[in-house]
């Protein structure tokens, strides 16, 4: 893994990269979570998180799209057309003619441009980035620097498809604003401790 990037040098490439953050409806955005929180925290909690995130790409430098049913904060949108998370983002990469592009989750409420600069720049070196979730299961955010054949497999146990379909990937790990996902109700108690819910 990577544990440091040239933040000039990631700069000065940041424009080609296109970054695609995908967000469902409000009403159905974190429901894992309604055990503890009523539906509109949930709707607060995942409109922070998905500012903060959309706040580290803007600083990185890094034009971005939201994937959504509906528009999202007056920011550039990208229709889902409701195929699914995997047929839309290989839909979106087929449209923006496999440009460089940054697919990036929604609900990383630590993460900085920091972050972002080194999973760019792992994918600058080798081609595909990768940024497992903590627990080494999910899947946080893939960097695709070219045009190679990839297909999207967003869902359970993700990592595990997404690193076999990009064999010498950069792994970026042990980065907690790329790797703390904010899911579960243990995750909301975590991020308590860490200051932030």
């Amino acid at each position: 893994r990577r544990d440091g990037a040239d933040a000039g040098e990631v700069d000065r490439v940041a424009m080609i990269w296109t970054a695609i953050v995908p967000l469902k409806l409000r009403a159905l955005r974190k429901s894992r979570l309604s055990s503890c929180m009523s539906l509109q925290e949930r709707q607060t909690l995942s409109d922070r998180m998905a500012a903060r995130v959309l706040a580290a790409l803007d600083e990185a430098g890094i034009p971005t799209r939201v994937l959504s049913p509906v528009p999202w904060a007056g920011l550039p949108w990208e229709p889902d057309y409701g195929a699914g998370l995997n047929a839309e983002l290989d839909r979106v990469r087929a449209a923006l003619a496999c440009t460089p592009l940054l697919v990036i989750s929604g609900d990383l409420p630590l993460l900085t441009a920091g972050d972002v600069r080194l999973l760019l720049a792992g994918a600058g070196e080798q081609d595909v980035a990768i940024a497992p979730d903590r627990h080494g299961q999910g899947t946080n955010a893939i960097a695709l620097h070219d045009a190679r054949p990839f297909a999207f497999s967003f869902g359970e146990r993700s990592f595990a498809r997404h690193f076999a379909a990009a064999q010498g990937a950069a792994i970026i790990r042990d980065h907690p604003g790329l790797a703390f996902d904010l899911d579960t109700p243990a995750d909301l108690d975590d991020a308590r401790r860490l200051g932030w819910a």
